[in-house]
C-alpha cells in the first residue's frame, strides 16, 4: 500500500536511505543517511513539502499490504533541469527485494498519476548498471530512450512510459 510518510517511520525510512546498498543506486548522488537524527530531518522535510506539490508529484511510504511493514518509499516529481519531465522512483530496503514490490506500488501509482489524463508520460533513469531499476523500469513497460547526463549531472539510463501506452497493458 501505498501512503504518507508520517515522523512513526524514521526507523523504517533509515533502513532504506541508511543502507549503502540503496544509496549507491540514487539519483541526485547522495550520501546514504548516517543515523536516525538525521533521517528524523530528511523525513520531517519531505512531510512538510508534501502538502506543496503540484499532483501528481509527491513522495511516499510503501507498506505491506498484510502488516503494515514499511519497505520503500516512492516519488513523482519533476526532472532537473527544466523541471518538465515528470520521474517515478522507487528505493526499497535490501531484505524487501525480489519480492515485487517495487512493481506493484509503481503500477498503483502510475495508474493514480495518469487517472485524469492530464500526464502523457512519466520516465524513469537509473545508473547502467543498477540491474534490478532498469528490471522494474521493464516489467512496467517503459521504453528505453537512452542514455544521458542531463539529468543530475550523472550518467543515467531513460526510460518513458506513455499513458495511452500503460492504459493498452493495464
Amino acid at each position: 500500500m501505498i501512503r504518507d510518510w508520517d515522523e512513526a517511520d524514521v526507523e523504517a525510512a533509515l533502513e532504506i536511505y541508511g543502507s549503502a546498498d540503496v544509496a549507491q543506486w540514487l539519483s541526485p548522488a547522495i550520501d546514504r543517511v548516517d543515523d536516525l537524527p538525521a533521517m528524523k530531518q530528511v523525513l520531517t522535510a519531505w512531510i512538510e513539502a508534501q502538502p506543496n506539490f503540484v499532483i501528481p508529484a509527491g513522495r511516499w511510504a510503501v507498506a505491506r499490504q498484510d502488516t503494515g511493514e514499511v519497505v520503500g518509499g516512492m516519488l513523482i516529481r519533476l526532472l532537473p533541469p527544466y523541471e518538465e519531465d515528470l520521474e517515478i522512483g522507487w528505493q526499497f530496503k535490501p531484505s524487501a527485494w525480489g519480492y515485487g514490490y517495487a512493481t506493484e506500488a509503481s503500477r498503483t501509482l502510475l495508474t493514480w498519476a495518469f487517472g485524469d489524463g492530464s500526464v502523457d508520460e512519466i520516465f524513469a533513469v537509473a545508473r547502467p548498471h543498477n540491474k534490478r531499476a532498469i528490471a522494474t523500469a521493464g516489467r512496467l513497460g517503459m521504453e528505453w530512450v537512452g542514455e544521458t547526463d542531463k539529468y543530475y549531472d550523472l550518467n543515467l539510463q531513460v526510460y518513458r512510459l506513455r499513458a495511452a501506452d500503460f492504459k493498452k497493458k493495464s
